[in-house]
């Protein structure tokens, strides 16, 4: 079925204003970190934005461009603000995406203002001396009235510059407690002259901000602002008061809002998680929806199903795909095309885009190792086929068998179980891990498409198996096992393993559940059993649990950990497991927790033994990735699977 017939609310054209979209389609703005050290794009940022647009998006809105480079450290490095060379790096990635069909809107902000990293050296401003958030003990400069204006300015410059580069609309960032959400919400603005105190003096920065932008764009040139319906932390900004904001913005003049919610302070809403569920910020669009007629623009893990239901239910008028036209850029045209199987789907791990951006990192995608760098990474097709085997059939396996297939290779995929997906398949059980069981049926079909791959279940491989003999390549990807320790009666009747708890959920019973190990597998299946009801103690030896985890992936599971009621022990050891509970350590003393069952879930060891054996005998043409080098995320394993077959020639 096309798409335009299971979708026709995305598939339906919008015109707002200047602005006509030929669907509703549109690519959430967020950060590349991939633009030349002056702030001018880079070629690999251009074919970014390209890539998108070719893939369907109506509207493509780049990451952030600042206005100014003055209020703070980190962007002072962006020296072609406000000039020349800023309007042509944005003509350059306006031109792209033209040159795809699509229209792009330019988000204009003017710093991150207390919310920025503290990547080089302090010297940050904000609305007043407000705390930095990543560094509280360091206070930011507030703002003088002079630099307002010049930031006023700045909007001015900026918008004669969108005009010049072919720009088909402007948003200005009001978002994530970032600079202008600072100067609109009390808890942050403690000025006392024109720009803080009554609610218009609080929303004087932006109301010259667009008063500005509009001298210079005209009646019919569409201005979006981007705000969140409310904060979600105590003193934040409510809901009631941002219904304040949209009525005053409405009758200002703002021709659309781009409504989501959350920032910095409340952490799970930055890049929602996969704890936080389908479509999480809709809520807050429809809340704002009540207050305005003017369209209304909404992000927040959407997938095509909950975007077109919201469309026909009126509720929003375009949905931002943020993270998952990362994970596949052809989304829109998939869809279309009637594909919507084959549509990569999006982990929501936030490992490789929000979780680069924190670290000063170029982003891109654990599921779609091309994302941010197809101006370098691309399957071409082989003018002689190799006979290349993968050994295992987890996410890395697949993506090497799937890659290889696609280059025109010869492959075939030995797998010791009867079913592909290794440890996909334990990880995907809990309810809410719904994309990780989305993503592995993904990996099924394009293999089952693919005539020169070959799976071969039920067959473990060796490095005397005779298999390998007259293999040009082999990729080895065996994954982990879990990790055994030394502690009396971890043995016991009454302790389950977390992999077979998984597996088979009627191996745990009782109500009182202590779960040993709080990495992600033990927090995962912490939530799952408190979620059923289950009293549910975690403990961990170190400082912290998920201490891997991204922050953006880790603060929702935190929360979701407490509104469950799971407690948490960290710094605490467990020394003895009996039938009735186990005995801890924590801080010299010992202390016995009842349980009428235990999950061993202390983690994974590489099968690395069994790799290297296979790899000294055939190192040269051998590729070792994913668990069974080192115990690795599951971005980790698909994208060494992708650069293993990538690499034959």
């Amino acid at each position: 079925m096309k798409g335009n017939e299971r979708y026709p609310h995305l598939f339906t054209p919008l015109q707002i204003k200047s602005l006509q979209l030929k669907n509703r389609f549109i690519e959430a703005p967020m950060g590349t970190f991939s633009e030349e050290v002056n702030g001018y794009p880079s070629l690999q940022q251009i074919e970014y934005y390209r890539t998108r647009a070719k893939g369907g998006f109506a509207l493509i809105i780049p990451e952030a461009q600042f206005v100014v480079s003055k209020t703070e450290a980190w962007i002072a490095h962006q020296t072609i603000v406000g000039t020349a060379d800023q309007m042509h790096g944005w003509l350059a990635i306006s031109e792209a995406v033209h040159s795809e069909g699509a229209k792009i809107m330019w988000e204009l902000g003017c710093g991150l203002g207390r919310e920025a990293p503290v990547f080089v050296g302090n010297g940050t401003s904000s609305a007043s001396e407000n705390p930095l958030f990543y560094n509280p003990s360091v206070k930011a400069h507030a703002l003088t009235v002079d630099e307002i204006h010049e930031i006023v300015e700045g909007y001015r410059t900026a918008a004669k510059h969108v005009l010049m580069a072919g720009g088909d609309a402007i948003e200005i960032h009001a978002h994530y407690g970032y600079m202008l959400d600072q100067f609109m919400t009390p808890i942050w603005n403690h000025r006392e002259d024109e720009y803080g105190g009554s609610f218009e003096n609080r929303m004087r920065l932006v109301t010259e901000a667009y008063e500005a932008v509009r001298s210079v764009v005209g009646d019919n040139f569409p201005i979006f602002i981007r705000m969140a319906a409310y904060h979600d932390f105590e003193g934040g900004r409510t809901l009631e008061e941002s219904k304040e904001i949209v009525r005053y913005l409405d009758n200002l003049g703002i021709d659309a809002f781009d409504i989501d919610l959350g920032c910095y302070d409340s952490g799970r809403w930055l890049t929602p998680a996969i704890y936080t569920g389908e479509a999480s910020m809709l809520g807050a669009a429809a809340e704002i929806r009540k207050v305005t007629d003017k369209p209304i623009f909404n992000a927040g893990m959407h997938s095509p199903e909950s975007g077109e239901k919201a469309l026909a239910d009126g509720v929003i008028d375009a949905v931002m795909f943020g993270r998952a036209s990362i994970a596949d850029p052809n989304l829109p045209n998939k869809i279309w095309e009637g594909c919507r199987d084959d549509v990569r789907p999006c982990l929501a791990c936030n490992t490789y885009c929000s979780g680069h951006l924190v670290v000063n990192k170029p982003i891109s995608c654990a599921v779609n190792a091309e994302a941010n760098y197809e101006l370098f990474y691309h399957i071409d097709k082989t003018d002689a086929p190799k006979n290349v085997v993968v050994i295992g059939g987890g996410p890395g396996g697949m993506e090497a068998a799937r890659v290889a297939g696609l280059k025109g290779h010869n492959v075939t995929l030995y797998e010791k179980s009867g079913e592909l997906g290794g440890t996909l398949i334990p990880a995907a059980k809990p309810a809410f891990k719904n994309r990780i069981r989305a993503f592995t049926a993904w990996q099924i079909r394009q293999l089952e498409k693919l005539d020169n791959v070959r799976i071969v279940f039920n067959h473990p491989i060796t490095a005397d198996s005779p298999e390998l003999q007259d293999a040009d390549r082999i990729i080895i990807a065996i994954g982990g096992e879990p990790l055994k320790l030394r502690i009396p009666g971890l043995d016991g009747k009454n302790v389950v393993p977390v992999i077979d708890y998984h597996l088979d959920n009627s191996k745990l019973q009782g109500q009182k559940i202590l779960v040993m190990g709080g990495g992600a597998s033990g927090c995962d299946c912490a939530l799952e059993l408190a979620m059923e009801g289950k009293d549910v103690t975690i403990v961990e030896m170190m400082d912290d649990v998920v201490k891997a985890m991204v922050s953006y992936t880790k603060v929702p599971l935190l929360y979701a950990l407490n509104e469950n009621g799971v407690n948490i022990r960290v710094n605490t050891k467990v020394t003895e497991v009996t039938e009735t509970g186990a005995w801890v350590e924590a801080d010299g003393v010992k202390e016995f927790i009842e349980a009428d069952m235990i999950v061993d879930a202390f983690g994974m060891k590489p099968r690395r033994n069994e790799a290297n054996a296979i790899f000294n005998k055939y190192g040269h043409i051998s590729s070792i990735i994913g668990d069974c080098d080192h115990t690795a995320q599951i971005g980790e394993a698909v994208r060494g699977g992708y650069f293993a077959a990538n690499s034959i020639k």
